[in-house]
C-alpha cells in the first residue's frame, strides 16, 4: 500500500516537472491579466454536434465547402482555426500537427482523412494563406501528400457560423495588436459530427492518429486525463502570443498533493496503530 502512494507521488511530481520543461516552444513566467479560461471550449457541449457546412476559399481563390471534404470523401477532416498574419503560436500549431502527421503510418493524407488550415480573421486573403503555406513549408516537415492540406480562408458569416457550432471563441486584442484564440485542432467525422478536440501544440502522433481513426467511424472522445493535466499548467499570455508557466497552479497542485498523500499517511499510521491496540487489550492475562 505505501509503496503504491509513494509511486503515485513520484508520478505527479514527474508530471509536474515535464510539463515545466517540455511544453510547447515559448515559455515565460511574466504575468498577464488575460484570464484564458474565457476561451476554453466545453466539449460536452459540442462533442457529437454537427458543424456547419461553411463555405470557403483556398489558395487559389476556389470556392468550397467542408462538405467537400467530409461527405463527398466520407473522411474525417482535422480543422486547425488560425489567422495568416498571427506572429507566434498559429504556426507552432500547424507546425505541430505536420510533424505529427509526418510521424504516424497506415493513413494517407488526402485519402483517409483531409486537413484544412483555416482562418477566422475575416479579413484574411487567399493570397495571405498562400503565404502562411509558404512559411511553414520552411519551418516544418510536411506529411506525405502534403499537396492535400487546404489553406482557406472565409467571409464573417461563414466563420462565425463554423465557430459558433464548435464552441470557438477568440477576440482581438486592441493593446496587443493581434487575436487571442484558442490553441486546438478539431476533429470531423464524414458526417462533420464533432468527435474530438486536442488541445496545445505540438501534440503527440499517437493522439492524432487516434482520433483520426475514431473520427472515421464517428466515434467521439475526449482528450486522456495526463495530456489534461500538462495543460493545466500552462495559460495563454496575448503579450508573447504564447503559453507560460501557470505557476499558481502548478505549485496548488503540488501543495494538494502532498497534503492529500500526507493525510493519506497519517490515517494508515492512525489505523495501524488502532489495531495494534486492539490486539493488545484482547491478549489474556495470566
Amino acid at each position: 500500500m505505501y509503496g503504491r502512494l509513494l509511486s503515485l507521488l513520484i508520478v505527479t511530481s514527474v508530471t509536474v516537472i515535464s510539463a515545466t520543461s517540455g511544453f510547447g516552444h515559448t515559455l515565460s513566467s511574466d504575468k498577464t491579466d488575460f484570464d484564458p479560461s474565457i476561451l476554453k471550449i466545453k466539449e460536452d457541449d459540442y462533442l457529437g454536434k454537427i458543424a456547419s457546412d461553411i463555405e470557403m476559399k483556398d489558395e487559389s481563390g476556389k470556392s468550397l465547402r467542408l462538405s467537400d471534404y467530409t461527405d463527398k470523401t466520407d473522411t474525417p477532416v482535422i480543422l486547425s482555426l488560425v489567422y495568416y498574419s498571427c506572429p507566434g503560436v498559429c504556426k507552432a500549431l500547424n507546425e505541430g500537427l505536420a510533424e505529427a502527421l509526418n510521424s504516424i503510418g497506415g493513413v494517407t493524407l488526402g485519402k483517409d482523412y483531409n486537413v484544412i488550415t483555416l482562418s477566422f480573421d475575416e479579413n484574411d486573403k487567399p493570397e495571405d494563406a498562400v503565404q502562411f503555406h509558404e512559411r511553414l513549408k520552411k519551418s516544418a516537415t510536411m506529411p506525405k501528400n502534403a499537396k492535400n492540406w487546404i489553406f482557406a480562408t472565409a467571409t464573417k458569416e461563414e466563420i462565425k457560423k463554423f465557430t459558433g457550432a464548435t464552441g470557438y471563441r477568440f477576440f482581438y486584442s486592441v493593446e496587443d495588436k493581434s487575436f487571442v484564440h484558442p490553441t486546438a485542432y478539431i476533429f470531423l467525422s464524414p458526417q462533420r459530427k464533432i468527435t474530438r478536440y486536442i488541445f496545445g501544440l505540438y501534440p503527440r502522433a499517437f493522439d492524432i492518429k487516434l482520433a483520426i481513426l475514431e473520427s472515421a467511424k464517428g466515434k467521439t472522445g475526449k482528450v486522456p486525463v495526463l495530456t489534461s493535466a500538462v495543460l493545466a499548467c500552462f495559460k495563454y499570455d496575448p503579450a508573447l502570443g504564447g503559453y507560460k508557466l501557470n505557476l499558481p497552479f502548478i505549485f496548488g497542485m503540488v501543495g494538494l498533493s502532498l497534503g492529500i498523500f500526507t493525510s493519506v499517511i497519517v490515517f494508515l499510521f492512525y489505523r495501524k496503530m488502532k489495531r495494534q491496540n486492539g490486539l493488545y487489550r484482547t491478549v489474556p492475562s495470566r
